[in-house]
């Protein structure tokens, strides 16, 4: 028993030796950069005392330079599991103290495997991303140390590659960006549901700038190319944006307590403490009856859900669009507003595709959709529809996501919704389930001008005073049809409501649509086979 006691010691000793990770300097020097270790990220990701590490003995595999004498703790990548208020999630986290927590083999290696647990036991991924890209050591390893490991040569990308797509849809998967991301090691995390970065310390693109120098003479800088406000604005490809480590863990645990842990399973429910009935008088003055008067969306939506609380999503890109995880009744639903505020609250191709992505995500696992809608339709732009990406291509990336998607789905129209808006934001036709209008909801397919020189041509061509005639009709037609009543005639919304009404509605239909099968069970035709579809991407 004496000799197992030294031996238990021994073993303590040395975990305690590995724990940091790099040496006293190299913790300073993260410190100094106003950066957590990997170690103190995971202990403010996890409820204190439940992360338990995995492979915390690993060791680089032998290259055959000079490196093979150095001492790697962990091979730069700290994994393991543990409860994120209160429940399970797996994690891992690059040791920027231990060479730059850049990427080899071992490590990859160490990736793919949590990566491959959380899939299969049913349980969410953080990667918390701080490397120096793929380790050049493990690329040109010597003659006789080139070894396969798990599958993958040394230098390769493997499983920390491969399993990404195979998680999506199965499991919730976050990236925390909190250093730089080159190349290589960009391509893992950019596959995940969720991006967080962190402001003038996290930085994403596939070159870095002593590369594009060497390939174009051109001098940039890590933010140009890939900063955190970069792909925040502009690339859509960051979906928060935080100050600081500690800023960027809390946002991950929150957006956590949304999710389910897998597609299986419905969100958790949170007592919020607001009532399900409450009304808010506030909707009657936040919405302007003059359709030509902006407001802010943001203002509505805090009315209708708990506690004020929209938990946005890519807040800086295509603001025109709103998305986000709100809560009704304690229950997750996905918010997709129009926000007249920004560009009027047109749809463009930025927009459509922030839209489409997020329907998609809400489908995959179990939360319910509401939209709120007021938008004019496509903003009319010469640049949109040469752009590159394509108008067209990126306008039908919502329209199939809403008629793909299972998950109850409701349609406030609050005040306009023009032409190919409609397919934009949802209709009965496209799957959605439950339609309601507010008094200023204004809905016209074609654009009265048009409407009237197509239906009363004859009668303005032989007309004396032609203008005052098309502006006769148009009135004419705005008043018949460019009303919820009208739309409610032809069984365009379930009801009219009063704004005020607005919560306790969408409390009792998601309720009543919480009993809603999947296509294949219920009565109708049932959605046929096949391996997945093809969104326009």
């Amino acid at each position: 028993m004496a000799d197992m006691k030294e031996k238990i010691k021994q073993l303590e000793k040395e975990r305690k030796r590995l724990q940091p990770g790099g040496d006293k300097a190299a913790v300073e020097k993260q410190h100094s950069r106003g950066k957590l270790t990997a170690w103190e990220r995971i202990e403010k990701l996890y409820d204190p005392g439940t992360f338990h590490e995995i492979g915390i003995w690993t060791q680089p595999m032998k290259t055959g330079f000079d490196i093979d004498e150095r001492e790697l703790p962990r091979d730069a990548v700290i994994v393991g599991y543990g409860e994120v208020n209160g429940r399970m999630v797996y994690s891992y986290a690059h040791d920027f103290t231990v060479l730059a927590g850049t990427q080899s083999t071992i490590q990859n290696s160490k990736v793919a495997r949590s990566m491959e647990q959380a899939m299969e036991e049913g349980i969410p991924l953080v990667g918390m991303v701080d490397s120096g890209a793929i380790r050049i050591h493990d690329l040109f390893g010597r003659s006789g140390f080139k070894v396969p490991v798990r599958g993958s040569p040394v230098g390769g990308g493997g499983g920390f590659m491969y399993y990404p797509p195979l998680m999506s849809g199965v499991v919730p998967h976050i990236s925390l960006m909190l250093g730089p991301c080159y190349a290589g090691s960009a391509y893992s995390p950019i596959m995940a549901d969720f991006v967080i970065m962190r402001r003038n310390i996290a930085f994403m693109s596939v070159a870095s700038p002593p590369i594009l120098k060497a390939v174009t003479f051109v001098d940039v800088t890590e933010e140009e190319i890939g900063g955190a406000l970069l792909h925040s604005e502009v690339t859509g490809s960051n979906d928060i944006l935080v100050d600081s480590d500690e800023e960027a863990i809390e946002n991950c645990k929150e957006l956590l307590s949304f999710l389910p842990s897998n597609w299986q399973e419905k969100p958790p429910v949170v007592d919020t403490g607001d009532d399900p009935k409450r009304t808010d008088d506030r909707l009657l003055a936040i919405v302007p009856t003059d359709a030509s008067q902006p407001y802010n969306m943001h203002e509505v939506i805090a009315s209708i859900v708990d506690n004020g609380h929209f938990f946005e999503l890519q807040a800086l890109y295509a603001p025109n669009m709103l998305i986000g995880f709100a809560r009704l009744a304690g229950k997750t639903v996905g918010i997709v507003a129009n926000n007249p505020a920004a560009l009027d609250g047109c749809v463009d191709l930025f927009s459509a595709d922030k839209q489409a992505r997020f329907i998609r995500f809400c489908d995959c696992y179990n939360i319910p959709l509401v939209f709120l809608v007021d938008t004019p339709g496509f903003l009319p732009n010469f640049d949109q529809e040469q752009h590159r990406d394509g108008l067209e291509r990126n306008a039908a990336k919502p329209v199939f996501a809403i008629c793909e998607s299972t998950v109850p789905k409701i349609t406030v129209y609050v005040r306009r919704c023009y032409g190919a808006g409609r397919l934009i934001m949802g209709t009965e036709r496209m799957g959605c389930d439950a339609i309601y209008a507010w008094p200023t909801a204004d809905i016209r397919v074609e654009r009265y001008e048009r409407a009237a020189d197509a239906l009363y041509k004859a009668d303005i061509e032989t007309a004396k005073e032609v203008d005052k005639l098309r502006q006769e009709l148009m009135q004419s037609i705005h008043d018949t049809y460019a009303t919820p009543y009208h739309l409610g005639g032809i069984q365009g919304t379930d009801d009219i409501i009063d704004p005020r009404e607005t919560r306790p509605v969408l409390i009792n239909t998601l309720n009543r649509l919480s009993y809603k099968l999947e296509p294949d069970c219920k009565l109708g035709p049932a959605q046929p086979w096949r391996k997945h579809s093809l969104i326009p991407l």
